[in-house]
């Protein structure tokens, strides 16, 4: 009889571990993905073989968020990227570059830095940043999603003052 109710206790703060987890916001509740592909481990608690889906490395890949230019792109001016680094581990290479559009859709990468300086090139062509967050390196990199700032059209050379 004791044996069965400490499994049911063991079962039940479980079921309230879940629960309490699926209210906070960095919890993401696993689901069997669309390969099957996952993992097996034998839980601590329970002693049960639990299938850990491939989902959770995605959860840990670097993140960039808000990503902009420092100032509007002007031909002769230098203009840097800008964006906010959401992981837990150092940034390490990092991938940058600079997207022109000239026309809705032809788009070629112009520059591979986090800084640039349009040319007169580029003058009236919509221009954007990208970064493509990494941590690691060798076997243990890990990239995250490429993400853009907004287009924005470059304009000519400024007014000497």
């Amino acid at each position: 009889m004791g044996h069965l109710n400490i499994a049911t206790l063991k079962r039940l703060s479980g079921a309230l571990l879940m629960v309490w987890l699926a209210g906070c916001s960095e919890y993401q509740a696993s689901t069997a993905s669309a390969s099957g592909a996952a993992q097996v481990r034998e839980s601590e608690a329970t002693g049960q073989r639990v299938a850990v889906p491939r989902e959770g490395e995605a959860r840990m890949r670097p993140v960039a968020a808000a990503v902009a230019m420092s100032a509007t792109p002007q031909v002769g001016h230098v203009v840097s990227g800008t964006y906010r680094w959401m992981a837990d581990w150092p940034e390490t290479q990092s991938v940058h570059q600079w997207e022109a559009a000239s026309g809705p859709t032809r788009i070629r990468v112009v520059a591979r830095a986090r800084e640039m300086m349009p040319s007169a090139g580029l003058r009236g062509v919509r221009l954007r940043y990208c970064v493509k967050p990494v941590i690691g390196a060798g076997a243990s990199r890990l990239a995250g999603y490429k993400t853009c700032s907004a287009w924005t059209t470059v304009e000519g050379a400024g007014v000497a003052g």
